[in-house]
């Protein structure tokens, strides 16, 4: 790379790196594995999620609640990606975000929305 686009590139990077911490819903560092739902529904201050998958398989009840982010409570319609997921296994939460729910899915044939 030249050296005169050296700068530009770094300034994208940083830019990047902010915006993808700027979208990080600082409620999910509260959670723990193994805590139950309704404890979980707390720690994110909400009484229930702006949406919520039930999925029974293989003898499990899988849920993914699905959190708009603070600063997107108040919309109406948000994609599935622009939201938090957090993945509760017959009532005690298994993880969260989507690396880990793409993960549960694929693992039990469930389809979710694609990245975009």
């Amino acid at each position: 790379m030249p050296a005169s686009r050296l700068p530009l590139a770094v300034a994208f990077s940083l830019l990047v790196l902010a915006t993808a911490c700027e979208r990080a819903d600082p409620r999910l560092k509260t959670l723990a594995v193994g805590i139950n739902k309704d404890s979980a529904l707390k720690l994110m201050q909400v009484s229930k999620p702006k949406r919520l998958d039930p999925y029974l398989i293989k003898g499990q009840y899988i849920e993914t609640l699905y959190f708009a982010k603070p600063s997107d409570e108040r919309k109406d319609s948000l994609r599935d990606r622009a939201m938090s997921p957090m993945v509760v296994i017959n009532g005690k939460l298994t993880g969260w975000g989507w690396p880990y729910w793409d993960s549960v899915a694929s693992a039990n044939k469930i389809e979710v929305p694609g990245k975009k």
